[in-house]
């Protein structure tokens, strides 16, 4: 893949190792110092209001400065953020801080992803982009299975306040691995930098520029659409996950433990597939509306599972595909949109498709306690995702292929009129 690509690599392991320990060490503490599961709760709310309040200024960043200082800014405020936070939790600072830092150091994400994703096409060797994606994806979903249980085994270990101060190394040794790729030249190929432009219009208009250009190419539209509707019905099955498996078979933590850590599994499995798919040629679109109604029908063989090997191999298979789905998204994306833009596409689209998980969770809650049915909820999902199959089978997604047009930028442009 090249120096380059193998430093972002290893940069993002560590961040996202770095994003694992806070997300379990700072619900531990609040819990720990209160005792309160509303408090605890509370972490989790203020960790997900970053996405919808920045996740469109992070766009606009990654496209009105060089990306790769970006990430470095991102892991550098991190870092500082939880260096301080480690001071603060050995001190035995006021709670608020706890709050404070949790808000803080998930702003750091919607402004670290459109750079991140925006980063891949300037550094993947030509014509391994879907493997490129695929590798990052796998070794998220690694860290899925693992940096829970590291990150808790730390706490447990050497407690809060060192646990919180190891974070801080963390986003700063991925800064500075981000910052080395500047000193490595690009193989053959591969694309310098994408240049800071001269003249610069106001954010404005770079937001209205992205979010038309999405809405106007058909591919970028459906794809978002086909994600927000299935974030909606995947998350009123996967909010109620761990539920159905304790309550509706008894399975105590160590089986409800197996069952979660599959879909880490399946996602592993899945960037695996897609990594020897794309580099066989396999056009990312169509591999994404077939493996779309895969999916489907993962779910719909939840319905008559009753044993642990069959729920588990159901469950593993619905993210194996939902792996697929989203590395060949991520690639189309990424091809058939010009760089300038891309930074701020991708924080629209990601948008779009984020605005129906808090619909699927309360759904999930509402059609439990109102029907206490899971099978049915299970059948519904896969049909449902069967047919948005066949219907994206009939868009713009599985017949694009092909590199962006390069569009002019917003400046040399007369904007629309107010």
């Amino acid at each position: 893949m090249g120096a380059r690509y193998e430093l972002l690599f290893a940069a993002y392991l560590t961040s996202s190792f770095g994003n694992w320990i806070y997300k379990v060490a700072l619900p531990l503490l609040v819990l720990h110092r209160t005792g309160s599961a509303l408090q605890t709760g509370a972490v989790y709310t203020l960790e997900y209001a970053p996405f919808l309040l920045l996740s469109i200024p992070g766009g606009v960043l990654a496209d009105r400065f060089p990306r790769r200082w970006v990430l470095v800014a991102g892991d550098l405020g991190a870092g500082l953020v939880a260096a301080a936070l480690a001071l603060v939790v050995v001190a035995h600072g006021p709670l608020w801080t706890i709050y404070a830092a949790a808000f803080l150091l998930a702003c750091a994400e919607p402004v670290y992803h459109p750079a991140f994703q925006s980063v891949i096409p300037e550094i993947a060797p030509p014509g391994r982009l879907g493997a490129a994606n695929a590798r990052l994806y796998g070794g998220d979903n690694l860290l899925n299975l693992l940096g829970p249980v590291l990150a808790g085994g730390l706490v447990a270990l050497v407690g809060h306040g060192p646990t919180i101060l190891l974070d801080a190394a963390t986003f700063l040794v991925s800064a500075g691995l981000i910052a080395l790729m500047g000193r490595v030249r690009p193989a053959p190929g591969q694309v310098p930098e994408a240049p800071v432009p001269a003249a610069r219009s106001r954010v404005r208009d770079e937001i209205r520029e992205a979010a038309r250009y999405a809405a106007r190419h058909p591919a970028l539209r459906a794809g978002a659409l086909l994600f927000a509707a299935s974030n909606l019905l995947i998350w009123s099955v996967q909010a109620n996950f761990v539920y159905y498996v304790a309550d509706y078979h008894a399975y105590g933590p160590p089986l409800v433990g197996l069952m979660v850590g599959l879909q880490g599994a399946g996602a592993l499995l899945g960037a695996t597939l897609t990594h020897r798919l794309l580099s066989r040629g396999r056009a990312p679109g169509r591999l994404l509306v077939l493996m779309l109604g895969l999916q489907g029908g993962a779910f719909l063989l939840l319905v008559p599972a009753r044993h642990v090997p069959d729920i588990g191999a159901a469950w593993t298979a619905v993210f194996l595909c939902g792996a697929v789905v989203n590395v060949s998204w991520f690639t189309l994306r990424q091809q058939i949109t010009p760089p300038a833009l891309l930074g701020r596409v991708v924080a629209t689209t990601r948008m779009v498709a984020y605005s129906t998980i808090p619909l699927g969770t309360l759904a999930a809650g509402t059609l439990e306690s109102s029907f206490h049915d899971m099978y049915a909820v299970f059948a519904v999902v896969g049909c449902a995702h069967i047919v948005m199959a066949f219907a994206a089978s009939r868009t713009a997604l599985p017949k694009t292929t092909g590199k962006a047009p390069v569009t002019e930028p917003v400046e040399n442009r007369v904007a629309d009129p107010e």
